[in-house]
This record gives structure tokens, sequence and C-alpha cells, in this order.
């Protein structure tokens, strides 16, 4: 921890101990993210190394972001470590998320998923920047490996099925091919419940490093059919009637549904993996909450055949 000590005395002027680091799980970014006590404050430490690209956009991506009306914390301090690897402070939005409240009523929670959508949308209303780039938009070959990622770590190793008929049916391609050839704005990526804080009486997003070019329903669908959340089927219906409101716009249920199938899969191929391969077997449990939402998106839809008795 002697590059945020380091940062620490540059910045707040005192000398951390041992003890005033706390380590912090959030989830399997692959950097080491620490709260560090100052006396009467705090604030979050965050260390990452070259072995994900994006986690190296973060300060540069909070910087755009903070400068155009989305609320994401303040870095208070930076300094690059060698190429791709870095060590920051930050501001401190506590252990509130908006997976903290789904024991609310639904009357609460949904006011809080309102807020949540509002700050997305801001963030899609950005400009592209022009003195940085994002991580590679979304484009055929991007969204053809979150379909290689889910026939692989989802259906392969998780369900033990043969993929190689999934893979190959002319419907997955078709799909790619449909999503990358719409209009782009930038994407949070991941914006389930747990990347969004509510703290000080305002909704924050964090972990937008890997924010790009791609479709607003994208982040949409992340929100709506998280699997952490185990939102029912006429809550999420609700929050994409308050989507439309919010953004004056109906929403195109061919490209929706297309951006939602991505993302699940996207999603369960990432619990199955994170959960086998790396041993962090909780994200197995939240395996069904997501199959849930893609079997309910399924009929009609371009997986439909592809898909057709493999998940029953």
């Amino acid at each position: 921890m002697k590059e945020l000590s380091r940062l620490v005395q540059r910045t707040f002027h005192v000398t951390p101990r041992e003890e005033d680091f706390r380590t912090i799980a959030l989830g399997a970014s692959g950097r080491t993210i620490v709260r560090i006590g100052l006396g009467d404050r705090t604030c979050i430490g965050i260390l990452w190394g070259d072995d994900r690209a994006d986690n190296d956009s973060f300060i540069p991506t909070d910087r755009h972001l903070r400068a155009n009306g989305v609320n994401v914390p303040e870095v208070y301090d930076y300094e690059p470590l060698a190429p791709g690897c870095g060590a920051a402070l930050a501001e401190d939005l506590g252990n509130d998320n908006l997976l903290s409240f789904r024991s609310e009523s639904w009357e609460k929670l949904r006011s809080r998923y309102i807020r949540a959508m509002e700050q997305l949308r801001l963030l899609h209303e950005c400009p592209f920047p022009e003195n940085f780039s994002f991580q590679p938009s979304f484009d055929e070959s991007l969204y053809r490996w979150e379909q290689e990622y889910f026939a692989e770590h989802l259906l392969g190793t998780h369900l033990g099925l043969s993929a190689d008929g999934f893979l190959n049916h002319p419907a997955l391609r078709k799909m790619a091919q449909f999503l990358a050839g719409l209009p782009l704005c930038p994407v949070h990526r991941d914006s389930q419940s747990q990347n969004v804080h509510i703290h000080a009486g305002k909704t924050w997003l964090i972990d937008f490093q890997g924010m790009r070019g791609g479709r607003p329903e994208y982040d949409l669908a992340s929100l709506v059919f998280d699997g952490y959340a185990h939102l029912e089927a006429e809550q999420t219906d609700e929050l994409l009637r308050e989507w439309e409101h919010l953004t004056g716009r109906a929403l195109d249920r061919d490209i929706f549904c297309a951006c939602a199938l991505q993302r699940l899969m996207q999603m369960l191929g990432a619990y199955a993996n994170i959960g086998h391969n790396k041993g962090k077997t909780w994200y197995l449990k939240q395996i069904p909450a997501g199959l849930a939402h893609l079997r309910r998106l399924l009929p009609g839809s371009m997986l439909a055949e592809p898909l057709a008795g493999m998940l029953e």
C-alpha cells in the first residue's frame, strides 16, 4: 500500500497507519480497493495493474462524466505507476448501493430506480470526449464475444451442454450485425444495482471504467434485469414504462430485446466463469434469477430458435 500511503501524505498531509487501511470487496474488477481512515473522514484508495485495459480508463472517464453533470465520485489525487497501472484516491460514497435497499417497499425502491435511470440518461447524453478514447465501442465482434462467453461458461461449464449448435446458428450473427448497425452513445456497460450508490441524498454511479460507445437499451437492461436484485416481471415492466416517460420516447422493443439478451448472456457468462473458474461460488447463486429473465425474453426473440430446449 506504499503507493496509496504516498498519495495520502501528498493530498491530506497525514501519514496513514497500517490499521487505517480496510480492504473492500467490490466484485471481480481486478483492482485493489481500500477504505482509508483519515481521522474524522475517509477516502477510497484504488490500485490497479495492467491486467485489464479498462481499469486505466477510470480517471479520464470520471473527469469527463463529472464535467458533464453525472454524479460520480471525485478523484482527489492520481498517480500513474507504469503503463496501464496507477493509484488514486477518490471520494468515499459509503456502503449503501441500490441492492442494499431491495427489502424496502416497492414504492420506495421504485423511486430509487428512477433516480438511477436519471443518472444513466445523463451519462447517455454526454458527448464523446475529444481528448481521450473510451474503451472500444460495441461492434459485431464484441457482441459475438459476449455470445461466445455465454456459450463457453454458462452453457458449457455450468450446464454441461455442447454449445456448437448454438454458436453456429445464423441468428446469433444476425443479432450482432443488427445491433452493430445502430447509432451509438456513451454507455456504462455494467449499470447493475451494486454500481449505483446512494450517498448524501443523491444517487451516484461507480465502476464506469468500462464505458464505451453502445446502446442505451443495454444499460437499461443491465439495471432492470440485474441478476442480483431479483426484480419481479411486473416491477421490470413498470420501470420500462418509467424509462419511456423519462426519455420521452417509446422503447423500440426489437432493439431493447436484442440488447437485453446480449446483456443477459454476458452477465450469465460472467457469473459462471467467476463462480467456477475463480472459486467465487456466491456468483453461481445469482444464475437462476438471470436465467429467469432470459427465459422470459426468449419467446419470439432472435434467440428463441438457437436456445430451443437448452434452458428447460
